[in-house]
């Protein structure tokens, strides 16, 4: 009997039938065979009832596999999120019921870093104030004054795949880079100069901080109302991770202290669901709690110095290509060969 694999979240920028087609070509040079299915919505409780009879599912972001989504998916022998993260997945349960998880640690990593530059370059050169006065009709520099990145301190905090592309990217600048991270790379140092200090350290030194750690129970709020205190005034801040890693709430202490002036760029924010996500916005009921993060996101607007952004750190025709191949080669390994190429483990 043929699997049956479900693709959730997908828009036409992925091309279905194109998809399909490589795929199933795939699996005939292994002499497998699989049903396969398209569908723009979210896994949750929801709907999971809708795909009992699933052996496969490749999610997103947006995915929120619980242990009662298992309980309604007898079938499911695999989930592969196309994410580096895994937060939205519960681990455990999945490991309770012999479900395994894989994820893409590393498809994209120079595209997300690019991402990243071009976000720091947009606050350096106050890009995003620039086009707007001159939507306008306003064509004076005033207000527009940017500042060089050459000989500014970079801090990286999480030096992982993308986050050492960051470091590579801030040397070929001419910036001195500062690090954090619980695994130092000892080629980071001896190819970049990265210097490892503390989180501490890092906070009060750096022009520019980017967070590039994975999210989950530990790392909440890792730039929280306490720590935030240390910032430079001028300094700017980068998250292209994952909301929840920074409080809102110790942004707009930052900005309503005169912390930050350099700009905030989230290409990733606590309560984005709420804006992202189309069909959860149809739901009759809305979480409170995600009302009150998103409210305060859309308080952080009132700045000048804040841009937002639709997770787009890897969303580049060369990114989704790269995606495509890689979620491809971890299913038909799975099917091959029954287990997965990178096998997901909780944190502890």
């Amino acid at each position: 009997m043929s699997e049956k694999i479900c693709f959730f979240e997908i828009t036409q920028d992925w091309q279905p039938e194109i998809y399909s087609q490589k795929i199933k070509m795939k699996l005939e040079e292994v002499q497998k065979k699989a049903e396969i299915i398209f569908v723009d919505e979210p896994l949750k409780e929801e709907n999971a009832g809708n795909y009992w009879d699933i052996s496969i599912a490749s999610i997103y972001l947006d995915s929120l596999i619980t242990e009662n989504v298992l309980q309604k998916m007898p079938a499911l022998k695999l989930i592969i999120t196309r994410t580096a993260g895994f937060d939205h997945i519960d681990i455990l349960a999945c490991k309770r019921k012999g479900i395994a998880v894989s994820n893409i640690p590393s498809y994209a990593p120079t595209t997300a870093a690019e991402y990243v530059f071009s976000l720091i370059f947009t606050l350096a050169r106050k890009l995003h104030v620039a086009f707007e006065k001159v939507k306008n009709f306003d064509f004076s520099r005033e207000g527009l004054l940017g500042i060089d990145l050459f000989q500014k301190t970079i801090g990286i905090i999480g030096t992982g795949n993308i986050g050492s592309e960051v470091a590579r990217l801030a040397y070929g600048i001419g910036m001195r880079i500062l690090a954090y991270d619980i695994n130092p790379s000892r080629w980071l140092v001896e190819k970049y100069k990265v210097e490892y200090v503390s989180l501490e350290h890092l906070l009060r030194e750096s022009d520019v901080i980017v967070i590039m750690i994975p999210f989950y129970s530990k790392t909440y709020h890792f730039i929280n109302k306490e720590n935030i205190k240390l910032v430079k005034e001028n300094s700017m801040l980068i998250n292209v991770a994952r909301g929840p890693l920074i409080d809102t709430d110790a942004l707009l202490w930052a900005l309503e202290n005169g912390k930050l002036k350099g700009g905030i760029a989230l290409d990733v924010f606590e309560g984005d669901h709420l804006f992202l996500e189309e069909l959860y916005l149809k739901d009759k009921v809305i979480p409170w709690e995600e009302c009150q993060k998103s409210l305060k996101a859309l308080k952080l607007l009132s700045y000048p110095q804040i841009i937002y952004t639709p997770r787009l750190a890897d969303y580049t025709e060369e990114g989704l290509e790269k995606l495509k191949d890689l979620v491809i080669r971890d299913i038909v390994h799975f099917l091959t060969y029954g287990s997965c190429l990178s096998q997901v483990e909780p944190y502890f």
